[in-house]
C-alpha cells in the first residue's frame, strides 16, 4: 500500500469542491493520484497514473506550456519549493479553461524530492456577483442541482459586441450591458434565474420550461435588445444568438450542460447567427470533430508544418488565355492522406493565432518556388494570400522584405493578396504596411473582393494594384442573371477609373467565359482553365505552355 497516495486527508480534500482539483505525487516512483473530479473533467486515463507529467503537458495550451514548464522545472530542480502558475488546460469536451495551479515539494533528509502535492482551481468560479451587472456569476450557477427536476437552460451571447465598443468606447459598452441586463432581470424576475457567464454571455435557467416557452423567451430577449444606451442618447440595438439545452435530458451534471450549451451557441454564431439553436447529438459530433481537427492541425504546425503544402492555380490573360501568373493556395491533409476543408482550416488557424506561423511558412514557400520559376521562365508572377491578422504582427512586413532579399527574387513578380476573412479595424496602419511593401517592389491585390462589408472602404483607403472579384458573383452568372453581372460591370468600371487591374475568379464554364467576353477585365481565373494543382503538375501542364509560347 502506498501511504503517500492512500490516506483519508486526500479523500477529504478531493471531495471538497467541484471546481478544485487535487493531486499528489510519489516522486521516487513517478506515481501520482488525482481527484476523481479531475479525472472526469479533464478526461485523464485514471485516478492513479505513471508519468502524469507528460500526460498533463498534452492538456496544457501550447502557448502556456513554456511558462508552466519554467515554473515546474524550478520546483523539481530545487530552485524553489512552491509551484504557482496560471494557464489554460483542455477539458474532456475539447475546451480550454483557465486554472490557477499551486503545489509544494516535500524533500527527504538528503534534500531529494519526495512528495509533490497541490491543487488546481478553475478561475471561472471565484466571484459570487458580477460587479458590473450585479448578476450572479457562473460560480453560483455551479451550485444548482439539475437532477431532480426538469426545464431548459438558455445561453445567450451578444453578436458583434466588439463593434459597439470600437464605435462608442468601453464606458458606453458597459452602459449598454448594464441596461440590457436590467431589462433581462425585470423580465426574468420571479420565474427564471439569470447569471452572467463572462463578457457578453448570459445564462437563463427556466424550471419547467418547454421548447415553445424557450423560443418565446428568446424572441422577447431579441426585443429587449432594441434601443439601448438611452442614458447617453445612443439608442443602439443589439442582437443575440442563443444555445439551449433541456435538463435532465441533455445532462444532469452542470459541466455537461454548460458544455452542450456552449456547443449550441457556438453553432448558432457560426452558422445561424441571430437565432436560437437547441442542443442535439449532431451538434456534439460536429464540435468533437472540430476539436479533434484543432488538435491535429496544431500538432502538424508544431511538427514543422507537416501535412501542409501549396497548390497553384493559373491566372490567364483574357486576350489569349495564356497563364500570366498564378495563385499559391494552401492545402492540408491528415496522416491518412485525407484533405481537410481549407476554409475551415484557415478559420481554425486564425482563431488559434497559428495563422501567423503558417502564413510565414506560406510566404517563404511561395518565395522559394518563385525564385525557381523566375530563373526558368522569366516574367511569371506568383501571388499568395495574407490575412489581416498577419499584418497585426508588427514584424511581418519586415519579414517579407528580408525573405525576398534572402531568396533574391524580383518583388515586382510577387503579388501579396489580402483576404477578407477578418475585419480591418485600422486602415491607416494597414495602408502604411501596403506602402512599405509597394515601395520595396511588391504588388498588392485585394482578394475576395465584394463579399465583405468593408469592400469599398478597402478600395478607398488602401493602395492596391489589382482586385479579384469573388467567385460568388461569377459562378451563378447566366443570361438571365443580370444582377451579378451589373455588380461586376460597376466594379470593373470603377477600377478602370482608378487604374486598378481586375481579376475575375470563378470562371467555371464556357457560358460564363462568353459572358465575360463583353466585360473589359484584364485577367481570368477558375476551374474552366485549371483547378489548383500540385507544383509538379503545374509545371508540366501550365508552365511548359508558357515556355513554348
Amino acid at each position: 500500500m502506498n501511504l503517500i497516495l492512500e490516506n483519508d486527508l486526500f479523500e477529504a480534500f478531493a471531495e471538497a469542491s467541484d471546481h478544485v482539483y487535487i493531486y499528489v505525487c510519489d516522486v521516487s516512483q513517478d506515481l501520482s493520484r488525482w481527484s476523481l473530479n479531475a479525472v472526469e473533467y479533464f478526461g485523464l486515463p485514471g485516478e492513479y497514473m505513471k508519468g502524469a507529467a507528460n500526460i498533463w503537458m498534452e492538456k496544457i495550451h501550447p502557448e502556456d506550456r513554456a511558462r508552466y514548464l519554467a515554473d515546474i522545472d524550478a520546483v523539481f530542480s530545487g530552485k524553489q519549493q512552491k509551484h504557482k502558475c496560471e494557464y489554460r488546460a483542455m477539458n474532456r469536451f475539447g475546451d480550454y479553461v483557465w486554472l490557477e495551479c499551486r503545489g509544494t515539494m516535500v524533500y527527504d533528509d538528503a534534500r531529494r524530492p519526495k512528495i509533490f502535492a497541490g491543487m488546481m482551481t478553475r478561475l471561472d468560479a471565484r466571484n459570487k456577483y458580477d460587479p458590473l451587472t450585479n448578476l450572479k456569476t457562473f460560480y453560483e450557477f455551479n451550485n444548482l442541482d439539475f437532477s431532480s427536476h426538469s426545464g431548459t437552460v438558455l445561453l445567450i451571447g451578444i453578436d458583434n459586441f466588439r463593434r459597439v465598443i470600437n464605435n462608442y468606447g468601453y464606458s458606453s459598452g458597459d452602459v449598454i450591458l448594464q441596461e440590457f441586463c436590467g431589462r433581462l432581470q425585470d423580465y426574468c424576475e420571479g420565474k427564471r434565474y439569470l447569471y452572467r457567464l463572462e463578457g457578453d454571455e448570459f445564462i437563463i435557467v427556466s424550471p419547467g420550461s418547454t421548447r415553445g416557452d424557450t423560443e418565446a423567451l428568446f424572441a422577447e430577449i431579441q426585443r429587449l435588445g432594441i434601443g439601448l444606451g438611452q442614458q447617453r442618447n445612443l439608442l443602439i440595438s443589439i442582437e443575440v444568438s442563443g444555445g439551449a439545452v433541456f435538463y435532465p435530458q441533455d445532462g444532469e451534471k452542470r459541466d455537461i450542460l454548460i458544455t452542450n450549451m456552449e456547443h449550441s451557441l457556438e453553432h448558432a454564431k457560426e452558422y445561424e447567427r441571430g437565432k436560437l439553436v437547441f442542443f442535439s447529438r449532431e451538434i456534439a459530433e460536429h464540435h468533437n470533430r472540430k476539436a479533434r481537427l484543432i488538435q491535429e492541425v496544431d500538432r502538424c504546425v508544431r511538427k514543422n508544418f507537416q501535412g501542409f503544402e501549396l497548390y497553384f492555380q493559373p491566372i490567364v490573360n483574357k486576350s489569349d488565355f495564356q497563364a500570366a501568373s498564378c495563385e499559391a493556395l494552401l492545402r492540408w491533409r491528415t496522416e491518412e492522406g485525407i484533405y481537410g476543408n481549407i476554409g475551415e482550416i484557415i478559420k481554425i488557424l486564425e482563431q488559434s493565432g497559428r495563422i501567423n506561423e503558417v502564413g510565414r511558412w506560406v510566404g517563404e514557400e511561395a518565395f522559394r518556388q518563385a525564385r525557381q520559376w523566375q530563373r526558368e521562365y522569366g516574367m511569371f508572377r506568383v501571388g499568395f494570400n495574407v490575412s489581416y491578422i498577419q499584418f497585426k504582427d508588427s514584424s511581418f512586413v519586415d519579414y517579407l522584405i528580408e525573405k525576398a532579399k534572402e531568396y533574391q527574387i524580383d518583388p515586382a513578380l510577387i503579388s501579396i493578396e489580402l483576404t477578407e476573412s477578418s475585419k480591418v479595424d485600422d486602415f491607416t496602419y494597414l495602408a502604411k504596411c501596403f506602402e512599405q511593401l509597394r515601395d520595396f517592389g511588391f504588388r498588392i491585390s485585394l482578394d475576395d473582393f465584394g463579399i465583405a462589408y468593408s469592400t469599398l472602404l478597402l478600395l478607398k483607403n488602401l493602395p492596391a494594384d489589382s482586385i479579384k472579384i469573388d467567385h460568388s458573383f461569377v459562378r451563378g452568372l447566366s443570361r438571365e442573371n443580370t444582377v451579378d453581372l451589373a455588380i461586376i460591370e460597376s466594379v470593373v468600371s470603377l477600377c478602370r477609373k482608378l487604374q486598378i487591374n481586375v481579376v475575375v475568379e470563378g470562371v467555371e464554364s464556357a457560358e460564363i467565359l462568353d459572358i465575360m467576353d463583353k466585360v473589359p477585365v484584364n485577367y481570368l481565373q477558375g476551374y474552366y482553365f485549371e483547378r489548383p494543382i500540385p507544383v509538379q503538375q503545374f509545371e508540366q501542364i501550365i508552365l511548359k505552355k508558357v515556355l513554348n509560347s
